[in-house]
C-alpha cells in the first residue's frame, strides 16, 4: 500500500472521530492499521477507538498483538488496565498501570488512574502516593486535586482536603463536584451557612443532582427548619423523580413537624415503589414509634419483608 493512501485513510478516520462518526472511524482505522499490522501508532489509535466503542475484546487483542511486539510499550499495559476498570476490576487493573508507569514514569494519566484504582480496593497511602505524582506532573489537574481532596475529608484531614479543594475549584469553578465536596466539609466542620451555600451553588450548575438536594435539606433540618428542609427535598424529587432517599427524608422531615398523613403517603409510596427499603424501614431506629403506630404502613412493610424472606 502506497503510504500517502494509508496516511488519506488516517486523516478521514481523524476527521470522522472529530464529528463523533466512531464507526466510520473504525472502518477508516482499520484500513489503515491491518494493511501494516507493525504500525504501533495506528494501532493504539485503533485500540482506544475501541474501548471507546465498547468493544473491549477488540481493543484487548490489539493491546495483546501490540505487546507481543513492543514489551515495553507503555500505553498497551494502561489500555489493558483501562479495561479492566471498566468492569470494576481493580485488583486486576493495577499490575498493568504499575507496568506503564515502569516504562513511563512520566505518564501523568497512568499515575493518576492507578491512585483510584488502589482508592477503590482500600489502598489509601498507595493511592494518596499516586495523585501526588500524577499532581507533581500536571500541578493543576482537577480531578487529582479533587479525589485527593475527598480521601483526605473521609480520613478527617479537613486541612489537607481543603488545601487541595481550592485547587480544585480554582482551575474549574463551574464544576459542580469541587462546591459539593466543600459542602460536606462544611458540614462535617460545622458551618451550616458556608455548606448550604455551597449545595445552592452545585444546584445551580447541576440542577439534576439529587444528593445536592439531599445534603442541603439535612443541613436545613439539622438547624431546626424543618418545614424549609421539606421544601428542599421537594424540589428535588421533581428534579431527581426516582430519587427514593429525597422521599424517605422528606417523609422524616414530615414526622418532626406532626404531618402524619403527608408522612403516610410517602412511605407508602416508597414501599408500593421500592419494597427493597422495607428492611432498612423495619431497622430505622428514628421512625420506630411512627410505624408501631401507622398499622397500614407497618403491615405492608411486615409483608415485603416476609414474602422477601420467604419466597
Amino acid at each position: 500500500m502506497k503510504s500517502y493512501q494509508k496516511d488519506n485513510w488516517i486523516l478521514l478516520a481523524r476527521n470522522h472521530y472529530d464529528n463523533g462518526e466512531l464507526d466510520k472511524a473504525r472502518e477508516m482505522y482499520e484500513k489503515a492499521a491491518y494493511e501494516n499490522e507493525d504500525d504501533l501508532e495506528w494501532l493504539l489509535e485503533l485500540a482506544l477507538l475501541y474501548d471507546e466503542l465498547e468493544a473491549f475484546d477488540e481493543a484487548e487483542r490489539i493491546y495483546d498483538q501490540v505487546l507481543e511486539a513492543h514489551p515495553e510499550e507503555p500505553v498497551a499495559y494502561y489500555g489493558k488496565a483501562i479495561l479492566a476498570d471498566h468492569e470494576g476490576r481493580f485488583e486486576e487493573a493495577l499490575p498493568w498501570y504499575q507496568k506503564a508507569i515502569e516504562y513511563d514514569p512520566s505518564f501523568m494519566k497512568a499515575h493518576f488512574f492507578l491512585a483510584y484504582a488502589y482508592d477503590q480496593v482500600g489502598k489509601t497511602q498507595e493511592a494518596i502516593k499516586h495523585y501526588d505524582a500524577a499532581i507533581a506532573l500536571s500541578p493543576r489537574d482537577y480531578w487529582s486535586h479533587l479525589n485527593l481532596s475527598n480521601i483526605y475529608e473521609v480520613s478527617g484531614d479537613y486541612i489537607k482536603a481543603r488545601e487541595h479543594l481550592l485547587v480544585a475549584l480554582e482551575e474549574s469553578p463551574d464544576h459542580y463536584m469541587a462546591w459539593f465536596n466543600k459542602g460536606v466539609i462544611d458540614m462535617k466542620e460545622g458551618k451550616p451557612r458556608d455548606a448550604k451555600k455551597a449545595f445552592d451553588e452545585v444546584i445551580r450548575l447541576e440542577p439534576d443532582y439529587g444528593y445536592a438536594y439531599l445534603n442541603k435539606g439535612i443541613v436545613l433540618r439539622d438547624s431546626g427548619f424543618a418545614l424549609e428542609a421539606i421544601k428542599v427535598f421537594s424540589a428535588g424529587m421533581e428534579a431527581v423523580p426516582d430519587a427514593v432517599y429525597l422521599r424517605y427524608n422528606r417523609a422524616c422531615c414530615y414526622l418532626l413537624v406532626e404531618k402524619l398523613s403527608e408522612a403516610h403517603v410517602d412511605f407508602m409510596t416508597i414501599l408500593d415503589q421500592r419494597p427493597d427499603m422495607a428492611k432498612y424501614m423495619a431497622s430505622d431506629q428514628d421512625i420506630k414509634d411512627y410505624i408501631s403506630g401507622d398499622q397500614v404502613v407497618s403491615e405492608r412493610m411486615t409483608s415485603i419483608i416476609a414474602s422477601t424472606d420467604n419466597p
